[in-house]
């Protein structure tokens, strides 16, 4: 298991770190609250979608385009939220009237995501990877609106991957995606104590 997980380490390639760099850097940033996390972000999924189409994963490509267009988003929001008098410089929570709209979202989503890699040959646990898709698609634009509860769906997304990951013994990704964990844990406190009433 120890030769296994070296020989996946060494055999990582140089993209795929600065996908991995970048990535935890843009978390970094956001937990944060530096405008910086997006250009991060930005790199990081383009990373991810060229990743994605070199080994024919067209859904995870499709999902970092997606990621990307919220990315520029999120940029442009937090840039313009960033004079000293503006209240929504500080994280918010989640209006409770978004959040129908959430689980509609998150519903759907699972079930059409589901059924289309469903289709799909070699697809492990569609439904499973549907409603982890459609989290992290629900986290980064809470992301981008600087909504808490961005963290929590972070939190569930993370552990989704790690386990599948950890299932199919893919160690780097398992490294990333525990540290994902521990800094979406650490979002979720920092912005805790940050967050507008």
């Amino acid at each position: 298991m120890l030769e296994e997980f070296l020989n996946q380490l060494a055999a990582t390639s140089w993209i795929e770190w600065l996908g991995m760099a970048t990535g935890i850097l843009g978390v970094w940033l956001s937990i944060k609250e530096k405008v910086a996390a997006w250009l991060f972000f930005i790199i990081c999924y383009t990373i991810y979608v060229f990743i994605g189409y070199r080994v024919g994963l067209q859904a995870f490509m499709g999902m970092n385009v997606i990621f990307i267009g919220i990315s520029i988003y999120g940029w442009r929001k937090w840039a313009t939220t960033k004079r000293v008098d503006n209240p929504a410089l500080k994280p918010v929570r989640t209006s409770p009237r978004h959040w129908p709209a959430v689980g509609l979202f998150i519903v759907i989503g699972t079930g059409l995501v589901g059924l289309l890699l469903n289709q799909l040959d070699g697809a492990k646990l569609p439904y499973l990877d549907a409603f982890a898709t459609c989290s992290a698609l629900t986290a980064q634009w809470m992301l981008s609106r600087k909504q808490i509860e961005t963290w929590i769906f972070w939190i569930i997304t993370d552990i989704i991957y790690l386990c599948l990951f950890f299932q199919d013994q893919h160690w780097p990704s398992v490294i990333l995606f525990t540290v994902f964990i521990g800094l979406a844990i650490k979002g979720w406190k920092d912005w805790q104590n940050n967050v507008s009433q």
